[in-house]
């Protein structure tokens, strides 16, 4: 029995009797590179271990007919409409892509052909784990106690206990290796080639550590600008420690990431400031002069050295690894006119190419709406401005190198869930705080919103 999944088994339970059961989501969310069950090989890592419960957890309550109060029906919750029909396409295209595309090669590692009514292990494994994520929405939507602080539990204990391995390895601090790494599914990287070493902290490797920094440092700095006194504090600390373990990933992944997510916000200050929606004092005036005259006199050395890295990158194995497995995936797109080869069959270096190679134009576009609904119902409430910049770098990461749609650092699945649950609470008139209770100190809170008529 692994400490994983004795701490997974009591999140449960915890979730189960307190009825705040998205606190046990972003437990099972803490270690991404973590199984809770080992069964012949094969893992369940910890998050989706807990979205199994959530799941035993929705099923009660339809038999019992009985939900919490001010829980809101599936047809109320953005975006959990196109994602239940995007997981009935994903179950349709798995059972006739091998009709339509027959002795096809799939895009995995091991690769396999398309046999008509055959369907591999990883197939079902895929459209479950999808299953599941739809579930987790669905839970953390329902919630009553859910905030938008919830995805700080994930992010900052990921943070801390990779920096925690950070000091085993260089400062020789006591760290129980291969605890919080446990998982047989994932292959553990640690090298560059030529056996040059790297940093993977709790993760399976550097560009993992690296997505899961860039992410924090989008929401702990979107945090600290609406907290004050010991969390604004904590906050900073965490986005310092994210780009520390970011840069000591040496994944190209951060600074690309970086780039693009930097360059939105930057967008997004000029259009508030345009729009007069941005009030600042004068410290903050004279702090963001002092960024931008810093900003310009590095950035030739900055720029120096993102182009040689990024340049390195391009001329490693590794990218033309990820190249050609994104071609191969939309080769699979083109082959099966745009249907797809069905989830497990495809795994591109790129989310967007994984989307389109395996559920094709219909489900690329149903994830896409999903995930638009949710961000841009939720866009108006300043409160979940940190729920959304985690979610921009998030899909930024993906789009740029991580193809998963099984998401085990539960970022995307909790984010699109909070954000639900801000929409539905607003529409209620009764705002979700951004920590845990409405008199939290320190924290700027939404307006009420005036209460709308039920939407049938």
């Amino acid at each position: 029995m692994s400490v994983l999944m004795v701490t997974t088994a009591i999140a449960v339970v915890y979730g189960l009797i307190s009825g705040r059961y998205e606190r046990a989501l972003a437990v099972g969310a803490v270690t991404p590179a973590g199984a809770a069950l080992v069964v012949g090989g094969e893992a369940l890592p910890t998050f989706y271990a807990t979205a199994a419960g959530g799941a035993v957890l929705l099923a009660g309550q339809w038999l019992l007919r009985r939900g919490r109060p001010g829980s809101p029906p599936l047809g109320r919750i953005p975006g959990v409409g196109l994602l239940l029909i995007m997981l009935t396409w994903a179950v349709l295209v798995v059972l006739v892509a091998p009709f339509m595309a027959s002795g096809a090669r799939t895009v995995t590692d091991p690769a396999w052909l398309l046999v008509p009514g055959r369907w591999e292990i990883s197939n079902v494994a895929q459209l479950l784990y999808l299953a599941l994520s739809i579930v987790v929405v669905i839970v953390v939507a329902r919630s009553t106690t859910t905030t938008t602080s919830l995805l700080a539990i994930p992010l900052a204990a990921g943070v801390l206990l990779s920096l925690w391995r950070y000091l085993s390895i260089h400062a020789g601090v006591p760290f129980p290796e291969g605890v919080f790494a446990n998982s047989p599914a994932f292959r553990y990287i640690e090298q560059a080639p030529g056996g040059v070493p790297r940093f993977r902290g709790i993760h399976s490797e550097p560009s993992a550590l690296a997505s899961t920094s860039m992410i924090a440092v989008a929401y702990f700095t979107s945090f600290a600008v609406r907290v004050r006194g010991p969390a604004r504090v904590g906050s900073l600390a965490m986005v310092a420690g994210a780009i520390f373990l970011g840069l000591v990933s040496t994944s190209t992944t951060f600074l690309v990431a970086g780039a693009v997510v930097g360059g939105c916000a930057l967008v997004a200050l000029v259009v508030r400031l345009v729009t007069l929606r941005l009030r600042v004092s004068v410290l903050t005036v004279c702090v963001a002069l002092a960024v931008v005259a810093a900003a310009i006199f590095l950035t030739p050395d900055l720029l120096d050295a993102f182009t040689s890295e990024v340049d390195e990158k391009l001329g490693s194995d590794s990218y033309d690894d990820r190249s050609d497995a994104d071609a191969l995936a939309f080769e699979a797109y083109l082959e099966t006119w745009g249907w797809g080869m069905g989830l497990g069959s495809v795994r591109a270096s790129s989310l967007i190419f994984t989307l389109l190679g395996a559920v094709g134009t219909i489900g690329t576009l149903l994830f896409v709406g999903a995930v638009a609904t949710t961000v841009l119902s939720a866009a108006r409430i300043s409160s979940c401005a940190p729920v959304i910049w985690a979610l921009t770098a998030s899909l930024v990461v993906k789009v740029v190198s991580s193809p998963d749609l099984s998401d085990t650092s539960g970022v995307l699945w909790l984010g699109l869930g909070i954000l639900a649950r801000a929409v539905v609470a607003q529409r209620n008139g009764v705002p979700m705080p951004v920590m845990g209770s409405r008199r939290s100190r320190g924290v700027a809170q939404d307006e009420p919103a005036p209460a709308r008529e039920p939407v049938a």
